[in-house]
């Protein structure tokens, strides 16, 4: 029977003293390390790779498609004004139900892997073209009110995706594993993996919560 794996993406991995410090003992431990946690470095890297992307997007743009992301933001600020808290937060709510709907369908796939390591490209991208073009366009300004509205539930929605693309990297294996006769069944993997994605909902919830209040609270001190 295949060992149930433990929600680790948040859990801090310690590698202790080493009792040795020869080179060769040193390097075994580390490399070891890494093998383990080889999806939470890959996830955050191409996370990474999407905000400088879309950063460099945003500054290498030309006038026309600026002007175009302009008005975009412009009319969607001014929607979430005419809006209420609830509004903004189901809103946002939705926004994240996509990404978590399609990273937990390709853990349910044996090849969606490619999917999954493309989601935090894609959310990079969005979150670098807003920030870089809020820099560009407002300065000072435009930076203030990326950390007082949209940061505090975007880290939030970040590491929810991170972990979910995590957990469903691990059951998409789990599912090529079952297909090529290597594991028994995966019944109770699957009500794990759902339970998970549940918590993860729930998270979600208490972001979009929060980024309805940033909103409220801090988004009529900027004028954009």
């Amino acid at each position: 029977m295949k060992q149930l794996r433990a929600f680790s993406f948040f859990k801090t991995v310690s590698l202790g003293a080493p009792k040795s410090r020869l080179p060769g003992e040193l390097f075994g431990k580390y490399a070891a390390f890494f093998q383990r946690n080889w999806q939470k470095f890959a996830l955050v890297g191409l996370f990474g790779l999407g905000l400088f992307l879309g950063a460099r997007t945003a500054a290498m743009g030309y006038d026309g498609w600026q002007a175009n992301i302009m008005q975009l933001l412009r009319a969607q600020r001014l929607s979430r004004m005419d809006n209420g808290v609830f509004a903004n937060a189901l809103s946002y709510f939705a926004g994240d139900l996509l990404f978590l709907a399609v990273a937990y369908i390709m853990g349910l796939c044996a090849g969606g892997l490619p999917i999954l390591l493309l989601l935090p490209v894609l959310r990079g991208l969005g979150i670098g073209v807003v920030s870089g073009w809020l820099y560009m366009s407002y300065g000072a300004t435009g930076v203030g009110y990326a950390v007082l509205v949209l940061y505090p539930a975007t880290l939030i929605s970040m590491l929810v995706m991170l972990a979910a693309c995590k957990e469903s990297m691990l059951m998409s294996s789990d599912m090529l594993l079952l297909l090529g006769g290597k594991l028994d069944r995966a019944e109770s993997g699957l009500r794990l993996y759902s339970t998970r994605y549940v918590v993860l909902l729930m998270v979600t919830a208490v972001a979009a919560v929060l980024d309805a209040i940033c909103f409220a609270v801090f988004s009529g001190i900027f004028e954009l």
